[in-house]
């Protein structure tokens, strides 16, 4: 998907990426580029306005009945994932690390049920740990530097209630 951008907006992504980790923030170059968007979604090269592929694949193929079950979505960009699992049913919260995606989802959908949120992966609110039946996390993991990654991807996992029977979601 990055590879079909066009040539000036993978340049402008790989240098905020850069110079974010040169500062040693790996994350902050996300809000700068939905700011510098102006509410253009193409100028965001993960945004389809549509939900993920595998995301609705998983759903149509399965069905999950979200009736009282949460759902959290990590780095919820523009909201569509997000939307996508309320329509299940799941309590949904979505969080993104930039201030302006999380409003500019609010604004996309005024009237939704999610629970949009300005988080921080590598900072997350300790009450949700264990807290949700269904995590959905894409894009974000292979955005951040290497170093990073296992730590990531670890807290993501905590994230996950323990007792969840996933056999029960389809």
């Amino acid at each position: 998907m990055f590879e079909q951008q066009p040539q000036a907006l993978q340049q402008k992504v790989k240098l905020l990426a850069l110079e974010s980790i040169r500062q040693d923030n790996p994350s902050q170059w996300f809000d700068v580029l939905y700011s510098e968007a102006n509410g253009d979604s193409a100028q965001i090269p993960w945004a389809r306005n549509t939900p993920h592929p595998y995301l609705q694949d998983w759903l149509e193929r399965n069905t999950p009945q979200g009736s009282g079950r949460s759902a959290l979505v990590v780095g919820c960009g523009l909201g569509d994932d997000a939307e996508a699992l309320a329509q299940q049913g799941f309590q949904v919260t979505a969080f993104d690390i930039s201030p302006t995606a999380i409003a500019w989802c609010k604004k996309r959908f005024p009237d939704s049920q999610v629970k949009y949120q300005v988080a921080d992966l590598f900072a997350l609110d300790p009450a949700w740990h264990q807290n949700f039946d269904f995590v959905f996390e894409c894009h974000n993991i292979q955005a951040l530097p290497l170093k990073v990654r296992s730590t990531v991807m670890n807290a993501i996992a905590s994230l996950l209630a323990s007792q969840l029977d996933p056999l029960k979601l389809g």
